[in-house]
């Protein structure tokens, strides 16, 4: 082999680790997406995703601007979002998106959105059902 086709063979085998890697980190992305308001935590991520935890952090933050952790958490405040704006109470909601503490889900909601659960579902609730369950066309009064 010379050494023009040792150095073709070598990048032919770092790209094809890339792209494999870059399949583990959207496999890892769905993995969340999926099981967000499952008890998940990085290392059964990092499983899902055939990385080391540190790997795959670093790997994850470097595609998608975020740590693993971040963009769990984002998806669980979002859902959050949806059913206190439906009039879920504050407990049923930090059950059902996967905390484990009230008072850690409300600490990390007021992080995110600026306001504690109950405030943010009073607001909600004051300005009426959310636009995505709204009907499509306006009822018109006749």
């Amino acid at each position: 082999m010379t050494w023009y086709s040792s150095q073709l063979q070598m990048i032919r085998e770092q790209h094809y680790l890339k792209a494999r890697t870059v399949g583990h980190l959207v496999k890892a992305k769905q993995f969340i997406d999926d099981r967000y308001c499952d008890p998940i935590d990085l290392r059964v991520i990092a499983r899902a995703a055939c990385l080391s935890r540190f790997h795959f952090t670093r790997l994850f933050k470097h595609c998608y601007g975020r740590t693993p952790h971040q963009y769990l958490t984002e998806k669980r405040i979002g859902l959050a979002k949806k059913l206190l704006a439906d009039g879920a109470t504050v407990a049923e909601t930090c059950c059902r998106i996967g905390f484990d503490s009230p008072n850690s889900f409300s600490a990390k909601f007021r992080q995110y959105t600026g306001a504690s659960p109950s405030e943010y579902r009073k607001k909600q609730y004051s300005i009426g059902p959310s636009a995505e369950n709204a009907p499509i066309l306006p009822r018109i009064k006749s």
